[in-house]
């Protein structure tokens, strides 16, 4: 019986595992606002407008700590609330939570429609940055000029020869999906084992 508890744990293990790092979004934030007595962000934005810096793909939750409220998606200037196809939490109570997940770039302005002039916010959403391409030399060890961004050429320096033996020192260390993946494996196989054994008997 033991070996059976054993077998299944490992195998709950295991697969508790694989959902954890399946369910790992790639990159993406929750970035959380705070909604209180007549301001987002801080009370310090009373009265004024509340910018948010987030990437595209994140998402913004508003967590209501005081007062009733709603986070309601409009136009640049505030005059159309909500815009067509915008965003609208209803009314949230305090405690309450609202989410938005923006996948475009680009400004978003919002307000709570109780309170239209005290509270208002602006979410900022910036493309994901991506790497910058490395010159890469050629057989003969020179490096081709890149393209600057003004369209012109920016010079490279030729690098000093270096030996082709060695290379840089791997990674230290595991991500934690990995180790958890391992040790979920070898808890498999254990209780694998084990439960063979006591069939032999």
């Amino acid at each position: 019986m033991r070996n059976v508890l054993v077998s299944v744990v490992s195998a709950a293990f295991l697969a508790g595992g694989v959902a954890w790092v399946a369910a790992q979004p790639a990159g993406a934030a929750i970035e959380q606002i705070e909604a209180g007595s007549n301001y987002f962000c801080a009370p310090s934005f009373g009265d004024g407008v509340c910018t948010t810096t987030i990437t595209v793909g994140d998402t913004v939750t508003w967590n209501v700590v005081q007062g009733i409220h709603t986070v309601t998606e409009c136009d640049a200037t505030y005059t159309t609330c909500p815009v067509a196809g915008g965003f609208d939490s209803g009314l949230l109570e305090a405690t309450t939570t609202f989410s938005q997940t923006f996948d475009t770039a680009g400004d978003v302005a919002y307000y709570c429609a109780i309170h239209p002039t005290d509270m208002r916010g602006v979410i900022s959403v910036v493309a994901a940055a991506t790497d910058t391409p490395t010159p890469t030399p050629d057989a003969t060890g020179a490096v081709s000029p890149t393209a600057d961004a003004t369209g012109g050429v920016s010079p490279v320096a030729s690098p000093a020869a270096v030996p082709t033996s060695g290379g840089e020192p791997p990674p230290v260390g595991l991500p934690l999906q990995a180790l958890v993946l391992a040790l979920g494996g070898v808890l498999a196989v254990a209780g694998a084992a084990a439960l063979y054994a006591a069939r032999r008997r």
